[in-house]
């Protein structure tokens, strides 16, 4: 009876031992940490694929920040909100076309979003003034949080 009861114990004690792996998507109701270093692509239906990093701050479900193009000239502003797994917002996009016109425009944009990964669309695009260069359209930006 002892060693039965001792052999019991061991078989509990090993089924309760956890794994320190973390869950990989979210529970429902948790808002996504987004805030950080972010780097990937920006693609459209109408110009090449370019780099691109972006610094992001977050308040509650409110997010913040800026972005460059490391291949081409456009930077801007984010700004938005993640409700659980995606986020919503805008990218403000500027940048100067070969003949020196200043470019402007703002693209609304929503997706998936985890710890680790983003991936934002826009099917009008980037909606601004008219610019020698074609503002992107069919926009999907593809982001990896940098360590």
């Amino acid at each position: 009876m002892r060693v039965a009861l001792i052999v019991c114990l061991i078989v509990g004690a090993a089924a309760c031992g956890g794994s320190s792996v973390a869950p990989s998507s979210l529970s429902s109701g948790t808002t996504a940490s987004i805030a950080g270093n972010w780097h990937g692509t920006i693609a459209s239906s109408n110009n090449d694929t370019a780099d691109v990093d972006i610094a992001l701050t977050q308040s509650g479900s409110d997010v913040r920040g800026t972005w460059k193009s490391t291949t081409v000239l456009w930077t801007g502003d984010v700004s938005g909100a993640v409700g659980g797994s995606t986020f919503n917002g805008q990218f403000t996009f500027s940048g100067t076309a070969s003949n020196g016109t200043v470019c402007s425009g703002t693209a609304m944009v929503a997706g998936a979003v985890t710890a680790s990964t983003m991936t934002l669309t826009s099917a009008s695009g980037v909606v601004g003034a008219a610019c020698p260069a074609p503002l992107p359209t069919g926009i999907t930006i593809d982001l990896r949080r940098q360590s």
